[in-house]
């Protein structure tokens, strides 16, 4: 190569210039004298498994948390517990209470119920159901008595009524009562005064898959008979007298 850069010459035999081409490493280091090779580029720090390793940390922190407020209030549910009586099984009116149809439970403590406290279940045994002990229930003072039921001159009526022939308020024992006759159906009206029976509510079932409610009665055991005779017609209305005492 001559010093202003060009390729060199040579002299052929027969007067002809050639050029003489440089050979290809020649070329590869003038190319990389012009163009230097890059380093490799530095792969990203991961940076995910540590994102995931900080989001389980706050999990496990706010489950602790968690755990720890729940500790609290079920120590605090816990702690507001009674233990009261509960019926183990069916009672009908008028059966006397064993042993056996009574159980204890343990129960959130709420100002609006107020179930016979455990310690008392000795003192209910022998005495009356003064409406239907439902297996599961609470038992309460109200719902014993020591009379007996029905009473002396007094019999239990079962009276069978559709929802339009008794009032849309629920019927609660001790609830004073009339049963009145009335006409058939799309008859009408009486022109005296309808027959009544007064009595008083025991318990109530119902209502069944037919609409059906069965409102149990202590009435003057002379008018039981005839009372039974006008419910089977299904002629017949329940008034609810005055709760007033």
């Amino acid at each position: 190569m001559s010093s202003n850069g060009a390729a060199p010459t040579t002299q052929g035999t027969s007067g002809s210039t050639a050029v003489m081409t440089p050979d290809k490493g020649e070329r590869g280091r003038r190319q990389s004298r012009k163009h230097p090779t890059k380093a490799p580029a530095m792969a990203p720090t991961k940076t995910r498994r540590r994102s995931g390793v900080l989001a389980a940390g706050v999990a496990l922190v706010a489950v602790g948390a968690l755990g720890a407020l729940g500790a609290a209030y079920l120590t605090q549910v816990v702690g507001d517990t009674a233990r009261v009586v509960a019926v183990a099984r069916d009672v009908q009116p008028g059966e006397m209470i064993k042993r056996a149809d009574l159980t204890v439970a343990d129960v959130s403590t709420d100002p609006a119920l107020r179930p016979v406290p455990a310690n008392r279940l000795s003192d209910l045994v022998g005495q009356r159901a003064a409406v239907t002990l439902a297996a599961g229930s609470l038992l309460t003072d109200a719902a014993v008595t020591e009379k007996v039921l029905p009473a002396a001159g007094q019999s239990l009526v079962g009276v069978a009524l559709q929802p339009a022939q008794l009032p849309a308020e629920p019927l609660r024992a001790g609830d004073h009562i009339r049963i009145v006759d009335t006409p058939a159906s799309q008859g009408e009206p009486p022109r005296t005064t309808p027959q009544t029976t007064p009595g008083v509510v025991v318990s109530t079932a119902g209502p069944d898959d037919r609409g059906q409610t069965i409102v149990n009665v202590t009435v003057p055991d002379g008018q039981a008979a005839d009372l039974a005779a006008r419910v089977a017609t299904g002629r017949i209305a329940l008034i609810l007298d005055t709760r007033e005492r």
